[in-house]
């Protein structure tokens, strides 16, 4: 078996941004990584996404091709597909 050579795609801001693109990433079929040194999930630390670098060139082509609405990240990172409502 052969063992996957992983290489950096990009880098965010925080680990739920990070598992949100990295679920759009493994929906196109691109086996992707996040890499983080947040001590807690949420914290504010900058996440790495490496992907197998057989894949890479689709992974930037994927990226290139996307528009995220603020909408679309909402669903992506917490599952709610709906905002919370103000009271």
């Amino acid at each position: 078996m052969e063992e996957t050579t992983w290489r950096w795609l990009t880098t965010l801001s925080d680990e739920p941004s990070a598992a949100a693109l990295a679920r759009v990433l493994e929906g196109e079929g691109i086996a992707v990584r996040v890499v983080s040194e947040a001590h807690l999930f949420g914290q504010a630390a900058p996440c790495r996404i490496l992907v197998d670098s057989t894949q890479a060139y689709q992974a930037r082509w994927t990226l290139s091709q996307r528009q995220f609405s603020d909408a679309e990240l909402l669903v992506m990172a917490t599952g709610e597909v709906d905002p919370p409502e103000e009271p």
